[in-house]
């Protein structure tokens, strides 16, 4: 495994070839606002989520009649990424098609994930290449990065507020507690998703919403001048999470362009809730943001 740094004069950035994962982002005062994966209570930092997004029924899919399995958000943040290219700002690192992956999931694809500093901004894409030369392909991709609260001594967790702009009416799609499923049937229209941080905010898992336009979601407090700003980009759903009732002082912003399998699935992976599907030869690009402030 390999740890790789950006640096420009406002964010310092580390992120490991194991799972292409943000590790640290660290202002010019050496404030580290990524989680830093406490095996006791979450023990990851930023994990990429591909090809599934969530959890399957039952941890298996159907494909053309074959059975596959994979367990909760995919194989690649488990992979090691190979380095296509790095420079002081802008770091691209990749992941492809290979034995134990296709015995999961029987594409050839190249997954390419790119990280670029512009200014106090963290520019995250994730660009997914289908090298299938005659069939489409169906995929699921998403960001989980998880961010230490509270940003600076002196303060707790619930100090800070979560706050999503701008204001108006979103569907909230609940998670079912015993399957890890969404529960589409219960759906319901929620007209403003900001909430003061406390750790029984998460006691029902996450909290899931479905973007028909960008979001911005800030974690902030009236008692500190830091706040963490993650743009959710062409996300169609966002997550947010923590740990519950093993707490931990961190929170997840998740921009996705999937979701889990919903309660009464077939298990079919063509016609999965969310998936996206992408013609032979064809890119599909995911991107989202974090701004330090």
């Amino acid at each position: 495994m390999t740890v790789y740094q950006l640096k420009n004069d406002f964010l310092t950035i580390q992120v490991k070839s194991l799972g292409a994962e943000i590790i640290s982002i660290k202002n010019t005062e050496d404030t580290e606002f990524m989680w830093q994966a406490n095996p006791n209570v979450w023990g990851r930092h930023a994990p990429v989520l591909f090809p599934i997004v969530g959890r399957l029924q039952d941890n298996h899919y159907y494909l053309d009649d074959k059975e596959y399995h994979m367990t909760q958000h995919g194989f690649a943040r488990d992979e090691e990424f190979s380095l296509d290219s790095q420079t002081d700002s802008k770091l691209v690192l990749s992941l492809m098609t290979n034995g134990e992956s296709f015995a999961k999931y029987p594409y050839h694809f190249k997954l390419r994930i790119v990280y670029q500093l512009v200014k106090d901004t963290l520019q995250v894409s994730y660009l997914v290449d289908s090298l299938e030369e005659s069939k489409d392909m169906y995929f699921s991709i998403g960001a989980h990065p998880g961010f230490s609260v509270p940003f600076e001594e002196g303060l707790k967790y619930e100090d800070y507020n979560i706050n999503v702009e701008p204001t108006e009416t979103r569907t909230l799609i609940p998670i079912n507690g015993n399957t890890g499923n969404v529960d589409l049937n219960n759906e319901s229209k929620v007209e403003n998703q900001s909430f003061p941080l406390t750790h029984e905010a998460f006691a029902k898992d996450a909290i899931v919403y479905r973007l028909n336009e960008p979001a911005e979601v800030t974690i902030a407090s009236d008692k500190s001048e830091h706040r963490v700003i993650l743009d959710t980009g062409n996300a169609k759903f966002f997550g947010m999470w923590s740990a519950y009732p093993t707490e931990g002082n961190f929170m997840c912003i998740e921009p996705w362009w999937g979701i889990a399998d919903k309660d009464d699935t077939d298990n079919q992976f063509k016609t999965k809730y969310g998936i996206n599907k992408l013609a032979p030869q064809k890119q599909f690009e995911a991107y989202f943001s974090i701004s330090i402030k």
